[in-house]
This record gives C-alpha cells, structure tokens and sequence, in this order.
C-alpha cells in the first residue's frame, strides 16, 4: 500500500520560499517516492500552504493505493495503468470511499467528495501534462467527462458535485466559548501568523463572512482608519462593499469600527513583517515584487491566504482542542460554523427574519433554519 512520509527539511529556489519541514512524499510499497505525485506537489505548492500540499497527499495515497490493490503494485515508473480508469471506475472508487468513511450516524459526504476533487484535480493536471492521453476531460473522447472553467486548468466532475452538494447532518453552531478554545488551540507559533489566524476568525464571525470570502478581503475595501475611529465615537457602524461572494454580488456590509481598527493595527505591523522576506528576497535577485492588496497574506507564499488553508487551521486547532479534553467531539468548530454563530447571533438579537436574511445574504428566510436550528428548538446558549 502507498504511504505517505515528510521530509526534515526542504528548499526551494522560487522567490519568496523558505526552507520548510513536512513537505509531504508518496512512497510505494516498494519503498520508492511516486515521482508523478510529486511532480504534482511541486506545481501546486505556490499558492497552497505546506499542511494543504500535505492534505493532497493524504487523499492521493488513498487513491494510489486503491490503484495498487487493484493492479498488484504500481509500475516502477511511476505510470498508472490510465486506461483502466474511467467514469465507471470512478463512481466504484467513490462508493468504496463512502463505505469506508460515512457511517449511518454520520451520513456527511463532505470528506469523500474532497477526496475525488483532489484526485480530479490530479489527474487532469496528469493530463495536461502529457502524462495520459483521452483520460480526463470535457467532451466524449475522454473516459472520464467532467466540466472546465473558462480557462481550461479546472475541472468539476458532477458526482463529486452532487456528493458535496449532500446535506450533513445539523450541526449546533459553535459557541463563543468553543471558538475561543479553538482561538487558542493553535498549533501556529510564529506572531504574526497567529494575530492573522485569530483576525480572521473574528471577521468570520462578526459579519458572517465564507472562507473564500474573508481570504479575499483587500485593504482598498477597508474604511479608513479615521473613519473607523469617528464610528466608533459615535457609536456607529462603518460599512465594506464586498465583492467576491458565493454568487459574485457584491454586497454592503455593516462592520464594528473596532474591528477594523484592528485589522489596521494588523496591516501596519504584523502583515508588514509577513511580506517583508519576500521583499528582501526580491530586492537582492533585482525582481520587481508587485505587493499584494489582499489583507490576510500566506507565509509561505507572500500571497493572500489560500481558503483551504485557513480551514485546516481552524480543523487543526479543533483537533488540538479536542485531543487535550477542551472540547469534545460534539463540540463541533469548523469555517463555516462562524457564519452559522453569525446567523443565530442576528436571529436572537433582531427577532426579525427578513432582515436576519437580509444581513446574511441568504436567499429565502427558509435557509437560515439551517444555520440556526438549535435556536429555533431553544438548544442556543
């Protein structure tokens, strides 16, 4: 069976990289690294943090290892038997996954519909690359047909969007004191990461913002900070347009001054401190380095912040929490929860569906029945 193994350390020449630990390396049964898989790591890593790179791993050693009980062992070069694979093959791999992981308590097809996204987003990248011929792609000469965006280097594959599209089982949002535990229970060390890691909780849950959606925030949405603090005197809000949105709408949204005070006090000292090595390092390869405007920057990259990323922090701070008797299993923090805090914090407080809809961008008053059931069954404390 394919495994997955992490390296003590590893450099990169590209600008902007640092030496890294726990970069991740699928190795085969036979002990040798799956050079295809890595090939692949290695194009993605600039714009995904290493634990997201690692995420990847994970999934696809799955899939190897499907492919390597299937056919006795993978080919020494790395090669996949291609033409054994195809939609039929792929629909049986998902109910395989499904089996594996979905229990009757837990129906949630979330995790299983990842794992085929990641292994989608493989094995088109395999075909892009030359390394298959009529596997993957839009129209019927491939075996496996899936939809691209209108760049060509994406592609969705309809089981996987119907499985991801299943419902989960309700969740209870998580309480303020659950998402304090999980405000302290990460596992980032580095300063400025951290005060970025707890900001960002703090926008998700203060204006119910999605993941993509806070990652996306630039500094030219943000008030001024005189602004902020007139507000905040007056006892007023101060308001963003947002404008990448679950249904590309932009959409105006009262913020607390404070909050953006201190996103201030963030973009004037630890987001400095975060791009300054990427400057240094192109100030002395003589490369012009265009500052990003995004507000929340990834280490890794000098970029904004990969989704993806922020919830594996989050997931990780959860998992922490949850292994040193914090929280417990049913004490559920994730991404998404902050806007399901956010949605039964406008619920109770406003008394008012229309305009509970309104702030949270929902499309019917029926929807925000999900997001807040347990208040509506008086479980919300």
């Amino acid at each position: 069976m394919a495994y997955v193994r992490y390296t003590n350390m590893v450099s990169f020449t590209s600008i902007g990289s640092k030496n890294k630990k726990g970069f991740p390396v699928i190795l085969t049964s036979n002990k040798s690294v799956h050079r295809l898989s890595l090939q692949f790591f290695l194009s993605i890593r600039q714009n995904l943090s290493i634990n997201t790179v690692a995420t990847y791993a994970t999934h696809l050693c799955d899939f190897l290892s499907q492919l390597e009980t299937d056919n006795e062992g993978l080919p020494e070069t790395d090669q996949i038997q291609w033409d054994e694979i195809d939609d039929a093959w792929f629909e049986g791999y998902s109910n395989e996954l499904i089996r594996r992981y979905c229990s009757e308590a837990d129906n949630s097809t979330n995790y299983v519909s990842q794992v085929l996204r990641t292994v989608i987003a493989y094995l088109f990248w395999c075909q892009n690359q030359g390394f298959a011929r009529n596997l993957i792609g839009s129209t019927d000469i491939f075996r496996i047909r899936v939809k691209t965006d209108e760049s060509g280097q994406k592609a969705s594959h309809p089981l996987v969007t119907r499985l991801s599209r299943q419902k989960s089982p309700n969740r209870s949002a998580p309480n303020e004191r659950w998402i304090q535990v999980v405000k302290e229970s990460t596992t980032l060390v580095n300063i400025q990461v951290r005060y970025r890691y707890e900001l960002m909780i703090d926008w998700c849950v203060a204006s119910g913002l999605r993941a993509h959606e806070v990652c996306a925030l630039t500094m030219h949405q943000l008030p001024s900070r005189k602004t902020a603090v007139n507000a905040h005197i007056n006892e007023e809000n101060v308001f963003i347009n947002l404008k990448v949105t679950k249904g590309s709408k932009s959409a105006l949204l009262p913020i607390s001054p404070l909050l953006v005070i201190r996103t201030w006090d963030f973009i004037e000292n630890q987001r400095v401190k975060i791009l300054q090595p990427f400057l240094e390092i192109a100030r002395k390869k003589r490369v012009n380095l265009v500052e990003p405007t995004e507000i929340f920057l990834s280490s890794t990259t000098g970029r904004a912040i990969n989704p993806r990323t922020f919830s594996n922090q989050v997931r990780s701070a959860w998992l922490s929490a949850v292994n040193s008797n914090q929280l417990t299993e049913d004490e559920s923090v994730w991404v998404h929860g902050f806007r399901h805090r956010f949605t039964t914090n406008k619920r109770k407080a406003l008394k008012n569906d229309e305009l509970t809809k309104h702030l949270t961008r929902h499309k019917s008053i029926n929807s925000l029945d999900t997001y807040s059931f347990e208040y509506l069954n008086g479980e919300d404390k």
